[in-house]
């Protein structure tokens, strides 16, 4: 019974964050990303809804999601069914994606691309760009195990 409920919570979790992402991707980055100016960008972000997201959004699903994949990993190591090589590898993936979030997206949002007025001009493109870049990259594997935990729940 643990089992399921700690799969469908992080099930859920995955889904939540896989719509967000792209919600982020094609409704929001594309109000801030370009045309990067240190003395508009905080607006932008604001306006677009970017820092709403960083501050109500992501701060509950990000944590929760790391808890619920560690949480997950235990839970999938242990399990001995068919569904044990899925849910294990949804759930490394969904850690491995969040520990580069916590490494690199969340530091570079919080002291780089909120506070553009402590970063030089050209510098602050290059680092919007970068960021912009990369963050969509992080669907990838949360698409990759979102796929994983829908065949392990139909095993469960």
């Amino acid at each position: 019974m643990i089992d399921t409920i700690a799969l469908v919570l992080f099930f859920l979790t995955v889904a939540l964050s896989m719509g967000g992402g792209l919600y982020e991707i094609l409704v929001i980055y594309p109000n801030w990303k370009h045309d990067v100016d240190p003395h508009t960008l905080r607006a932008k972000l604001e306006s677009s809804g970017q820092l709403l997201a960083a501050k109500r959004f992501w701060p509950l699903v990000s944590p929760a999601q790391v808890l619920l994949s560690i949480i997950n990993i235990i839970l999938a190591w242990k399990y001995t069914s068919d569904a044990h090589s899925y849910w294990l590898a949804a759930a490394i993936a969904v850690f491995v994606t969040r520990v580069i979030t916590f490494s690199y997206f969340i530091p570079v949002m919080i002291r780089k691309i909120m506070q553009p007025e402590k970063v030089e001009a050209n510098r602050l493109k290059a680092i919007v760009k970068q960021w912009t870049d990369l963050s969509p990259l992080r669907l990838i594997p949360e698409f990759f195990a979102w796929g994983m935990l829908v065949v392990a729940l139909m095993y469960i």
